[in-house]
């Protein structure tokens, strides 16, 4: 997801800014957004997605901190749903507008701060990915996610786990990056929907087999040769495999992810 610039008080909540995610992504070529949802780093999400949200072309999806647009492809062609994206930086709603369209999807993006955006409508489902960890103040970010989600509709919220060996070394190999998160836990987030008082859990947990593209560490080592990003890649590999084998877990699954519906 590219940034959310905030403004005022808001500001101090923020741990990065639209510049932040603008140079980020602006290092990456993008040029397809389809994926494999049963290949090894997404399967448990997308089992868990598929066990717990309906399936029904007449729903409305939004996505906040939309780009590049991967997820709102997904939700389109395994759910059916009519999908939408909410995203701060004006070249990525461009660029996330393109890829949909490349990839056959009909996806309206919006370019907007969610802080600040005033919508004209409510969604079924509210998504984010690896949006919430990036403010101090959890509580009042899902609150606005909340104010874009109708009465009965589907929160669904989710961020990487970068307690324990995770975010040890994602600190060594990337601390612009460590710097930019809040590291919360699974009980940060809880606490931070409960403190809302408009919603029913429905499920939540650590979901993902033991994986470190998330961390930073294939990034830190590839531009430093072929030989040692291999040497570097290797055992990893190998480790990323016997992952798969172990189960999901507090200690290696790479996500935290929270689904609950909104009482009031």
């Amino acid at each position: 997801m590219c940034g959310v610039a905030l403004k005022n008080k808001a500001e101090n909540d923020c741990l990065s800014t639209e510049k932040h995610w603008s140079d980020r992504w602006s290092q990456k070529e993008i040029k397809d957004i389809t994926f494999n949802p049963n290949q090894p780093m997404f399967a448990d999400l997308h089992r868990l997605f598929s066990r717990i949200l309906p399936k029904d072309e007449s729903l409305k999806f939004l996505e906040i901190g939309a780009f590049p647009g991967s997820y709102m492809w997904y939700f389109n062609k395994f759910f059916g749903y009519q999908v939408s994206g909410l995203e701060y930086v004006d070249w990525c709603c461009e660029q996330a507008r393109h890829l949909l369209r490349v990839a056959g999807v009909e996806g309206n993006v919006i370019h907007g701060n969610l802080l600040t955006y005033q919508p004209h409508m409510q969604w079924d489902i509210v998504f984010s990915m690896g949006l919430i960890e990036h403010f101090s103040d959890t509580a009042m970010v899902v609150s606005k996610h909340l104010k874009l989600l109708r009465k009965g509709g589907y929160l669904v919220l989710g961020i990487p786990n970068h307690r324990g060996f995770y975010g040890s070394i994602m600190r060594m190999v990337d601390h612009e990056k460590y710097r930019v998160h809040n590291r919360m836990g699974y009980g940060d987030m809880l606490a931070a929907l409960n403190e809302t008082g408009q919603i029913e859990m429905l499920e939540g947990g650590y979901f993902g087999r033991l994986g470190f593209w998330a961390t930073g560490i294939y990034q830190y080592f590839k531009p430093k040769g072929r030989l040692l990003y291999l040497l570097v890649r290797g055992p990893l590999w190998v480790l990323e495999r016997v992952g798969r084998l172990l189960p999901n877990s507090k200690s290696l699954s790479p996500n935290i992810v929270i689904i609950a519906r909104k009482l009031l």
